[in-house]
């Protein structure tokens, strides 16, 4: 969350310049490729399953269905797009390639050379919304040897997301990999991000072959839906959550210090929680941020909060209810955890349960500064930049560091990590059916990011800031750019659709029912709201998800929280002083 203001100005990745000369056409050949799963086996370096994956060496003849597979359903309609991708330009700063067309014109003797080694993106912005059915790459490589792709898709959202994934393919100069998007796909953007690649980032042509999808069948198209105002005169709402305690209540967390009950759309006069004369608000992102229940609060009344003290510090206390059920104890207050912050912004203070492990989850920031010379969000002896697990119901004092936890015991690091590589996660949310957690970030000034962590994870992941903002590289004066050890995001959006992202709740409602299971986020600035669900793919290996977006409302007003009611109905929390909104989602 990085609201009212962002800061950073974009400086030049070190990245070691690699030659790059063209090499010679192969002759046609059929080979298999791996495909990495994007699960824990990659974070742990333990061995990716295998895929089939063919592809033809024919740069200059027609496309060879024996190698290509059956002819898709349209025609290439690359050559009426847009190609997108940034070089270096005055000051190393990146700036947009005049030349990107060069890759898709059609012409497989024009070249378009990002002139930087791997990793490197190019996105195919179509000219409109096309079912698409196959993607085709024709290589432009010299020496030949290992590289990894991926696929991302966009649907029209503005949000795109991670579709594929082509690990080690022995590739060389001329071929033409080809992928199946299967079933057919209503797509308007299409981006290439290359991780790996023994030459330059380099390509001959795109081919995206598609047809019109008929307006009355788009495939799809989500169901509009709308919000409704459920409660108002709210001051700087930035959290939304339920007690799990039956009571139907709602709990809006106000960034002052307060917390407040509204129930039947009626907002209690006394608040919850008032511990505003402890709370360092509101320069910056600093208040009262988090709150949550644990399992345990219908019988203990114990709950935890996250907050900013008198000396700028983030705190997470426990917290006890009042023989009042509607009144928590001021006085009770112990608190578990101080983490001193650098700077007022990028403080985090998400606070959630895990569902399959009661275990306490904590977001924590980078501290504010965009190239930190302390690289806090790499740094392993540091709580910032960091998603924290700690089991603070077990009586241990302060709290327990949970066994399992993935560096326990392990030089160097800090024994509370559970993830890493984290600029400022703000509205992390697990699926309370499945445990699989969704992880937003967000991003300096070009990319927004949402990560994802299946259910059954050992931890330990790296989500790479500040060496990858989203799908690319960030452009930091100190560290060079590589994909190698990260797990990337699933989903991220330009902020040319907003400035910073909103997580999130999962939706596990009984009224919409081709929202089940979507995560959904929103921008703070635009006040967009997307969802964004896994995708069934024909011929998927198991344990690889591909997914897809969908733009499902506007708030019409900053968001600063997505959150949910103890039935799965997801709610939003429209950011302003006096006059901050709760509102739920609901058709329009």
């Amino acid at each position: 969350m990085n609201f009212p203001a962002r800061s950073g100005i974009a400086l030049s990745i070190l990245i070691a310049c690699i030659a790059f000369t063209l090499g010679a056409c192969a002759s046609a050949s059929t080979s298999s490729a791996s495909e990495s799963l994007r699960s824990d086996s990659e974070a742990h370096g333990e061995p990716e399953s295998i895929a089939g994956l063919t592809f033809s060496v024919s740069p200059g003849r027609s496309r060879d269905a024996a190698h290509l597979g059956p002819p898709p359903l349209g025609e290439n309609v690359a050559p009426l797009a847009s190609g997108l991708a940034y070089i270096r330009g005055p000051e190393d700063h990146l700036i947009v390639d005049e030349e990107a067309y060069l890759a898709i014109d059609g012409d497989t003797e024009t070249i378009w050379s990002s002139k930087q080694p791997a990793p490197q993106w190019y996105a195919i912005v179509l000219d409109q919304t096309y079912l698409v059915d196959r993607v085709e790459l024709v290589i432009t490589q010299s020496p030949p040897g290992p590289t990894t792709h991926e696929i991302w898709l966009g649907h029209g959202s503005g949000l795109r997301t991670f579709y594929r994934r082509l690990s080690n393919v022995h590739t060389e100069d001329g071929q033409t990999l080809a992928v199946a998007v299967d079933p057919p796909q209503s797509v308007n953007e299409v981006l290439i991000l290359t991780l790996q690649s023994p030459s330059w980032v380099a390509w001959r042509d795109f081919r995206v072959f598609g047809t019109q999808p008929e307006s009355s069948a788009s495939v799809g198209v989500k169901t509009p839906y709308a919000v409704t105002q459920v409660a108002t005169g709210l001051q700087y709402p930035v959290r939304v959550t339920h007690a799990g305690d039956g009571s139907g209540r709602i709990f809006v967390v106000e960034q002052p210090g307060r917390i407040r009950i509204v129930k039947d759309g009626i907002t209690r006069s006394e608040p919850f929680l008032d511990i505003s004369e402890r709370v360092n608000c509101c320069i910056g992102e600093r208040g009262l941020l988090g709150l949550a229940f644990p399992p345990s609060y219908p019988s203990t009344g114990r709950f935890y909060v996250s907050y900013t003290n008198a000396v700028g510090a983030t705190t997470i206390s426990r917290i006890f209810t009042s023989d009042d059920p509607n009144r928590a104890d001021e006085s009770s207050e112990e608190v578990i955890l101080t983490l001193d912050q650098p700077h007022e912004n990028h403080n985090g203070g998400h606070l959630e349960f895990g569902p399959l492990d009661g275990l306490l989850y904590i977001g924590s920031g980078d501290g504010g500064l965009p190239r930190d010379p302390e690289n806090r969000g790499q740094s392993t002896d540091t709580l910032l930049g960091k998603l924290l697990r700690i089991d603070v119901e077990s009586g241990e004092s302060p709290y327990g560091i949970p066994a399992s936890n993935p560096f326990v015991n392990t030089d160097g690091y800090r024994s509370e990590i559970w993830a890493m590589g984290l600029r400022n996660p703000w509205g992390f949310a697990f699926d309370e059916r499945s445990g699989d957690l969704y992880l937003p970030d967000t991003g300096n000034f070009k990319r927004e990011e949402v990560n994802y962590q299946p259910a059954g994870s050992r931890g330990g992941r790296n989500y790479g800031w500040p060496v990858m903002e989203g799908s690319i590289c960030f452009e930091h004066d100190i560290l060079a750019c590589s994909a190698q050890g990260l797990t990337l995001p699933v989903a991220d959006y330009d902020q040319t659709h907003g400035c910073a992202i909103v997580g999130g709740a999962v939706y596990t409602g009984v009224a919409y029912a081709d929202l089940l299971g979507e995560f959904i986020v929103a921008d703070y600035c635009t006040g967009r709201i997307w969802g964004i669900s896994q995708l069934e793919r024909v011929g998927a290996p198991a344990g690889q998800i591909s997914w897809r977006s969908a733009r499902l409302a506007s708030a019409g007003m900053p968001v600063s929280s997505v959150g949910s009611d103890e039935e799965g109905n997801v709610y939003f929390t429209g950011h302003a002083p006096d006059s901050g909104i709760l509102f739920i989602l609901s058709e329009r």
